[in-house]
């Protein structure tokens, strides 16, 4: 069974958050999938099993569970499907265990929208939120806070949970400086609320530094997170308004990834561009 290896939201390959794809997996069982997926070692590995001009199906596996959505094997597996003429619409839908998403090819850039919405401030019914989030992060209390301003708004931003398609707990952080010292402790990350913990700050006029945890589905950090950036793009959408910006992502670990994010009224747009790696096929199933 062939399969590909992309590198997603990269500017050139080895950059980016890998992504195996596999574009014919109609007759895999869910076992063997997730064997698979254990097997190439990445944060996501995304199956095919349905495919038309402008449409397919997907399942999406981490080394230890499967998603019902995610970002990167979105951008990534519509841009294989492209580039081995099975999507030729530049318009298509995605099929996943969390619905439809609609993919658009705009030139070299893959967009995926959905929409979402985004939690009140947890701070507020627990006043001791923080000092949690601080701890699982090994930052002092006082950095899990950002000032609005640092984006051209008014007002403070806290920890909330936004969803996308999955549910991460988004952490503003006070600088730059603050994002690069965090040391997550997994059990700790786990056990705050969400699917893992997306923390972000002001990086410039219409830039966002951010990192991801994932811990209890097998990503201690991730490079890229499209599902998280997506989430990202409605908590800043109710907290200050349309948005249209760049994260930045993956730099902590050697994998510097660009997101590009739009938001507003409740919708969000991820763009990113892909590089290719390497075709190769299993030599044995499982």
């Amino acid at each position: 069974m062939r399969f590909f290896q992309v590198d997603v939201f990269a500017g050139k390959a080895y950059e980016g958050n890998p992504l195996a794809v596999f574009p014919e997996a109609d007759g895999l069982a869910k076992v063997q999938m997730q064997a698979i997926a254990r097997e190439m070692n990445l944060s996501e590995t995304a199956f095919v099993t349905g495919r038309t001009s402008d449409s397919y199906d997907v399942r999406i596996f981490t080394p230890a569970r499967e998603l019902p959505f995610a970002g990167h094997p979105t951008i990534g597996t519509a841009w294989v499907l492209r580039r081995l003429g099975i999507l030729t619409e530049d318009d298509a839908t995605q099929r996943s265990a969390a619905g439809e998403t609609e993919v658009v090819a705009h030139g070299e850039m893959i967009w995926f929208r959905r929409s979402g919405r985004a939690g009140d401030d947890l701070q507020a019914r627990d006043p001791c939120f923080a000092r949690r989030a601080a701890g699982a992060l090994a930052i002092g209390e006082a950095e899990i806070e950002l000032e609005a301003r640092e984006l051209g708004r008014s007002g403070h931003l806290r920890p909330a949970l936004a969803d996308a398609g999955l549910e991460p707990l988004i952490v503003p952080v006070r600088d730059l400086e603050s994002l690069g010292r965090i040391a997550p402790l997994p059990d700790a990350v786990a056990a705050l609320p969400g699917m893992g913990v997306y923390c972000f700050t002001a990086a410039g006029a219409g830039r966002i530094r951010a990192r991801g945890f994932f811990p209890e589905v097998g990503i201690l950090e991730d490079p890229a997170t499209g599902s998280a950036a997506a989430a990202l793009g409605l908590y800043l959408d109710r907290r200050i308004g349309s948005i249209d910006l760049n994260v930045t992502q993956g730099v902590e670990i050697g994998r510097r990834s660009l997101l590009h994010v739009r938001a507003g009224s409740g919708r969000v747009e991820i763009g990113g561009r892909c590089a290719f790696v390497f075709e190769a096929s299993l030599s044995a199933i499982p």
